[in-house]
């Protein structure tokens, strides 16, 4: 099984080492080599890193062709994929596809849920590409007694794989409403 994880250096660090402990090898992009480097460290299995900024397509593709030359088809693709990017993941999703089942777990910030935007999101989008199981991932907040605060990069790690071991079409890390109780 090969797993290819974009944005899983930060607050998906110990996500991307438990994908890893699950019997997934696997290929991690970031931009960040130094952290790209933790995760090798802490990864109980193999990890092939890729140091890139994934808003370079070329350099996204290559990557992407590299890493499956090396360690085979992609079967699962972890994604947190900032805003300013807009149209890399369905790229990434095209590339790796190409005729097979491969599981897409996007994770998405709170504002996927924001009731205002009524909005279908990315899930017709990749509906519409063959062979692409959509599972979104929505990180929300902890509410308190007194107030909410922002999800750990512990509980968030923790929100995806429980993902990767239960699929899920939508899965809410956290809480999403009441929205106006958003930190």
């Amino acid at each position: 099984m090969h797993a290819l994880v974009i944005g899983g250096t930060g607050m998906l660090r110990a996500a991307t080492v438990g994908v890893s402990g699950r019997g997934y090898v696997v290929s991690a992009l970031s931009r960040r080599e130094r952290r790209l480097e933790r995760v090798v460290a802490e990864a109980p299995g193999e990890v092939d890193t890729y140091s890139l900024d994934y808003r370079e397509a070329d350099a996204l593709t290559e990557a992407i062709d590299t890493a499956t030359a090396a360690r085979g088809a992609v079967t699962m693709v972890l994604a947190w994929i900032h805003g300013s990017a807009t149209e890399a993941p369905l790229a990434i999703a095209r590339q790796v596809a190409k005729g097979r089942t491969i599981r897409y777990l996007h994770v998405r910030g709170s504002a996927a849920a924001d009731p205002s935007n009524k909005g279908a999101g990315p899930r017709a989008a990749f509906e519409g590409l063959p062979g692409i199981c959509y599972e979104e991932i929505i990180l929300g907040f902890v509410r308190g007694r007194s107030r909410a605060r922002w999800l750990t990069h512990s509980e968030i790690s923790a929100g995806v794989l429980g993902v990767v071991d239960a699929p899920a079409l939508r899965t809410i890390v956290g809480v999403v409403s009441p929205w106006d109780a958003r930190p």
